[in-house]
C-alpha cells in the first residue's frame, strides 16, 4: 500500500513539471511573434502622446501675432513686411528624432473657430520653403476675428503640431509729424519757442489696438562745452577767464530744453541758446566790474539734443535730432504800440 501511494505521488510531480514547461514554451511563442511584427503600423492616438521622442514641435511655443515688428520677436520667428503691405512671418517645424531620414512634411491652414464662413486663404496663407519642407512663410492680408490654425504633418507616420495664429492689431511703424523744419536729419529750433511732434502708430492693416499707448519720453544732450570764471572790468578794460573746464551738454541739459508726452504728442521748449550759458552772476564795485560763474567760453564739436520716444509694449521707437538756431524767427515788436498825430 505504501508502494502504491509513492508510485501516485512521483506521477503527479511528473504531470505538474511537464504542464508548467508547456506554459513557459507558450509564452516564449507569443512573445516571439510579438517582436517579429513589421514595423511602422498605425500608432494609436494615446500612444502617439505617450511618445515624446517621435513627436514634431514648432520652434515657437506662442501664438504667432501677424502684426509684431519688433527685432527681439520672442517667438522666434522672423517677422518682415512685403511691398504691398503684407506682414510675413517665417514658421519652422522641426521634426524628431534628429537622426530621422524622412523629414518632409505638409501644411494646412483653417479656421480654428465654427461657423466661420469666410474663405481663410483670404486673411492668412500659409507656403511652404518647397515641396515637403519644414520652413513656411504665414502672410497676413488684412485684420481678422478669431483663430486659425496652422496644421503640420510629417509624411511619415503622420505625426501632428499645431500653431494658433491670432491678429492682434499690433503696430509696425512709428510715424513723427511736425511742422518744425528738418535740414539734414536734425529738426532746426529757435531760442525761446514751445515746439510740437504729432506720434502716431501704425500697421499695414490701419488697426492698431488701444493696448499700444504706453509711452517713455526722454531727452539728452551730445557735446560738450568749455566753461570758466569770466571777469570782465569796464574801468580796467580787462577781460580774464580762471578755471576753466569741460563740461557735457547732457549735464547742463535742464538750463536748455524741456521735453514732455502727453495724448499723441511730444512738446519740445527750448529755454536759451547754449551759447548763453552761465551759472551765475554778480557785479562788484559798482557795477563796473562784472563777474560771471561757470560761463560759456566755447563748444567742443557740435552740441545738440536728442529726444527719444517709445512705445513700450510694441517696443516701437524714434529718436529726433534737435539743433539750436540762432538765426529762425521767433517773434516780431514795434517800438511803438500807438502813434498819434
Amino acid at each position: 500500500m505504501n508502494d502504491f501511494n509513492k508510485h501516485v505521488k512521483s506521477d503527479t510531480i511528473k504531470w505538474v513539471v511537464v504542464f508548467t514547461l508547456l506554459i513557459v514554451l507558450m509564452a516564449g511563442m507569443v512573445a516571439s511573434i510579438l517582436l517579429a511584427l513589421p514595423e511602422g503600423e498605425p500608432v494609436e492616438e494615446e500612444q502617439q502622446e505617450a511618445a515624446p521622442d517621435l513627436a514634431m514641435e514648432f520652434n515657437n511655443s506662442e501664438h504667432v501675432k501677424l502684426a509684431l515688428a519688433q527685432s527681439d520677436n520672442p517667438s522666434g520667428t522672423t517677422t518682415s513686411t512685403s511691398a504691398s503691405g503684407i506682414v510675413q512671418k517665417t514658421l519652422t517645424a522641426t521634426v524628431t528624432p534628429s537622426t530621422a531620414t524622412n523629414k518632409l512634411v505638409d501644411w494646412e491652414i483653417a479656421w480654428g473657430d465654427e461657423g466661420k464662413s469666410e474663405t481663410v486663404t483670404d486673411y492668412v496663407t500659409v507656403t511652404p520653403a518647397s515641396d515637403g519642407s519644414t520652413t513656411a512663410t504665414v502672410a497676413c492680408k488684412k485684420a481678422f476675428e478669431g483663430n486659425i490654425v496652422i496644421t503640420v504633418t510629417t509624411r511619415e507616420s503622420g505625426y501632428q503640431a499645431t500653431c494658433i495664429v491670432t491678429f492682434t492689431g499690433t503696430p509696425t511703424e512709428m510715424v513723427i509729424t511736425t511742422s518744425v523744419a528738418q535740414s539734414g536729419g536734425a529738426y532746426k529750433v529757435g531760442i525761446g519757442e514751445t515746439y510740437t511732434f504729432n506720434v502716431k502708430l501704425t500697421n499695414p492693416f490701419d488697426s492698431v489696438n488701444e493696448k499700444f499707448n504706453n509711452y517713455v519720453c526722454n531727452v539728452t544732450g551730445k557735446g560738450s562745452i568749455i566753461v570758466g570764471n569770466h571777469e570782465i572790468s569796464s574801468v580796467l578794460g580787462t577781460n580774464n577767464w580762471y578755471d576753466e573746464r569741460t563740461v557735457t551738454v547732457d549735464s547742463l541739459k535742464d538750463s536748455f530744453i524741456t521735453v514732455s508726452y502727453a495724448d499723441g504728442v511730444i512738446t519740445v521748449k527750448t529755454k536759451r541758446a547754449i551759447e548763453s550759458y552761465y551759472k551765475s552772476m554778480r557785479r562788484m564795485d559798482g557795477g563796473r566790474t562784472i563777474y560771471y560763474e561757470d560761463d560759456y567760453k566755447s563748444s567742443v564739436g557740435e552740441c545738440y539734443f536728442e529726444v527719444f520716444i517709445r512705445e513700450t509694449n510694441s517696443n516701437l521707437n524714434k529718436t529726433l535730432k534737435i539743433v539750436f538756431d540762432d538765426s529762425i524767427v521767433t517773434g516780431v515788436s514795434l517800438n511803438n504800440s500807438e502813434i498819434a498825430f
